[in-house]
């Protein structure tokens, strides 16, 4: 008799027709396909995203108990249900709220097409300025300062090289369809939604950003922009804890680093630009300003051996695109973050620190996003990640 009763509710649970508010719910703000309340719902708090081509740690699975879900069925309270299980986030409801805004603007919305009629698309720049962000601009092909500052607030909010011209790059971000905004912003709600919840103090790397953000009582106290891995050496998505910082640090060369890069140099090379061998054979860099580490380093112990650390490369940092290193992420302002943390760099020597307050790193991957002033920011997809994650 149990075995027929459990059977009944796991057809019930996988066959009854889902509630249509849900079902409206999963096709305007998810890129989910279930059939019935339960699909939808486990796959609502677990995305429909393909972690195989992903370099980094898979969220938690969140399952939903099959009896308690089928006892707010039989009430008819499985939306009301649903939602109570949803983030409530500032950047989860402000990606969703624009979702709703992007919806309410698909019949105006006409990007320009860049065919060779250049005073169409003009207006159609316009329009797209006027709707996206607001530029209040006359739909006329005049070429107005205001128009200008659209135009370089346009390439601010989407990362591109702020300098007025309406090249490849902004051309390109111009001429998005509506439909591909939606689905672009879609697929961020969906890693907000499923995002572990944050405390009020972390600390939050964006990669597609290149920035980092230190946050104390949920409001941000540091920030500042990072280098991450280049796209064959892809900075890990993760989040762990920073339990040391390193003052001084020596750099050990990881074994692919050297087949690839150091194998081939001569010892006079070596020894010019601060390396050395050690009594097993590997190639190290000794500590100092000169060390690829540069003068402190701040340890998440993980799988992927990756962490964050300050570097000699300054000029890099002037880069709009900074994916150049060999995945672990190197800081603009490391001495700053160092101090917000509670300690100074006082010493010549390597010297290894356990922190008295561990704090949670969130390194994670958002080509749109609302930031503190409520802004909806885009950003290239760099890793390809919007396609290999929600193919």
């Amino acid at each position: 008799m149990k075995k027929i009763i459990f059977l009944l509710i796991h057809t019930l649970l996988f066959a009854s027709a889902p509630d249509q508010v849900l079902k409206i719910y999963q096709a305007k703000y998810s890129l989910c396909h279930g059939q019935t309340n339960y699909q939808i719902t486990e796959c609502l708090l677990n995305g429909s995203i393909n972690y195989y081509r992903l370099r980094g740690d898979r969220n938690r699975y969140r399952r939903v108990s099959k009896t308690q879900f089928r006892e707010q069925e039989l009430k008819g309270n499985v939306y009301h249900y649903v939602m109570t299980l949803m983030p409530r986030t500032k950047r989860y409801q402000g990606l969703k709220n624009y979702i709703d805004y992007l919806y309410s603007i698909r019949e105006q919305y006409t990007p320009p097409r860049f065919r060779g009629n250049k005073e169409e698309d003009i207006i159609r720049i316009k329009r797209v300025l006027n709707l996206l962000q607001d530029s209040r601009l006359r739909e006329d092909t005049e070429i107005t300062e205001r128009f200008e500052r659209a135009i370089l607030e346009f390439q601010r909010r989407h990362g591109l090289e702020v300098d007025g011209v309406i090249g490849p790059n902004t051309k390109r971000e111009l001429k998005q369809s509506i439909h591909s905004i939606i689905t672009k912003v879609k697929k961020n709600l969906e890693l907000e939604r499923i995002a572990s919840p944050k405390g009020s103090k972390y600390i939050l790397v964006n990669i597609p950003e290149f920035k980092m953000y230190y946050y104390i009582d949920h409001k941000p106290v540091l920030d500042m922009k990072v280098i991450v891995g280049k796209p064959n050496m892809r900075t890990p998505v993760l989040i762990q804890t920073m339990k040391y910082i390193v003052k001084n640090p020596r750099w050990n060369v990881p074994p692919s680093i050297y087949a690839k890069e150091y194998a081939h140099k001569s010892m006079s090379y070596l020894k010019r630009n601060g390396f050395a061998f050690d009594s097993q054979g590997k190639l190290y860099q000794k500590e100092g300003p000169d060390n690829a580490l540069g003068l402190v380093k701040f340890l998440f112990p993980n799988r992927y051996n990756v962490y964050m650390h300050d570097t000699p490369t300054k000029p890099l940092f002037h880069k709009r695109v900074r994916a150049f290193s060999h995945g672990c992420i190197r800081l603009e302002k490391p001495m700053e973050l160092l101090h917000k943390l509670g300690y100074e760099y006082d010493t010549d020597e390597n010297e290894k620190v356990a922190l008295s307050e561990q704090i949670p790193v969130y390194v994670e991957y958002h080509t749109v996003w609302v930031d503190e002033e409520g802004i909806v920011q885009f950003r290239n997809d760099i890793y390809g990640y919007e396609w290999k994650l929600f193919n």
